[in-house]
């Protein structure tokens, strides 16, 4: 059964619910660019009432809707939606790359959106604000995207260690203190050390941020927080990693906003002050 055609089949709708239906019914690749907030907005129902529905359709979420909306668009439609693991054909003209890349992100960001809860930014900054010193522990191309976030944050003064190789990120490990955030960074849990580092971590009570995908088995860990990738791209079969590097990338730049904005205009003055210590002719 195709999913418009389960939408229109459900049984034990209350009447906001069929409103919500009828809305997705009618324009399908609206929906799928829509926030929960703009979707209860322009479908005149309740946040609830989108989360019921999607209780109903047996789904985990905002993101799965949209990915099954996606799925029926590009089987039903001669204009398809992108598809995140294959944005582009072999005859598309540069421009059309250019523009299909271009979804790709604004689909991965509001995927990363409707993933995370406001509450665990708040709870995430805190742990940043009240760390002495950050550690990452990642590998393979999320190693540049950690490196960028510590060249951020050192630019206001804190602290960030991003330690490459195992031995050093268990050497790091050990030397972590209850006074440590240590932001491990996975998509769904490969990394052969991980588990030894959450050992040494928890051993050190050092508090542990984990950036994961929904369904890794590191979600298990007791851990203090948790920020989430997008997860519309599959793991091997796809270009390249596009979305999760944009998810990654945004998630690491909400971390520094966050944290930028405890103390605003003590971090605008601290960075001025240190370009003119290092460029007096500039300012």
């Amino acid at each position: 059964m195709n999913f418009l055609l389960k939408l229109k089949t459900l049984s034990s709708l209350t009447t906001s619910e069929n409103v919500l239906v009828q809305f997705i019914l009618a324009a399908p690749e609206k929906v799928i660019y829509l926030s929960p907030k703009e979707l209860a907005e322009a479908s005149f129902v309740s946040i609830s009432t989108i989360y019921r529905l999607i209780n109903k359709l047996n789904l985990d979420g905002l993101n799965d809707l949209k990915l099954e909306l996606v799925k029926y668009l590009n089987a039903h439609t001669s204009d398809p939606i992108i598809d995140i693991n294959y944005p582009i054909s072999s005859e598309d003209t540069n421009f059309s790359v250019m523009k299909n890349l271009q979804l790709v992100y604004e689909q991965t960001v509001q995927s990363t959106i409707d993933t995370n809860e406001i509450e665990s930014l708040m709870l995430n900054r805190t742990l940043l604000q009240k760390a002495e010193i950050i550690d990452i522990y990642t590998t393979s191309a999320n190693i540049f995207f950690a490196e960028n976030f510590k060249f951020q944050m050192q630019e206001i003064g804190k602290t960030v260690n991003v330690p490459k190789d195992n031995y050093t990120q268990h050497l790091t490990a050990a030397n972590s203190t209850p006074k440590h955030l240590a932001i491990i960074v996975s998509f769904e849990g490969r990394g052969a050390n991980i588990p030894e580092l959450f050992t040494i971590l928890k051993r050190n009570k050092c508090k542990i941020l984990l950036i994961t995908s929904k369904n890794s088995p590191l979600l298990k860990e007791p851990v203090d927080s948790t920020f989430l990738f997008s997860s519309l791209e599959n793991h091997y079969h796809k270009i390249s990693s596009f979305s999760t590097r944009m998810s990654l990338m945004y998630l690491f730049d909400i971390l520094y906003l966050s944290y930028f904005n405890i103390d605003y205009e003590k971090n605008i003055a601290y960075k001025l002050a240190n370009y003119q210590k290092m460029n007096p002719h500039l300012i």
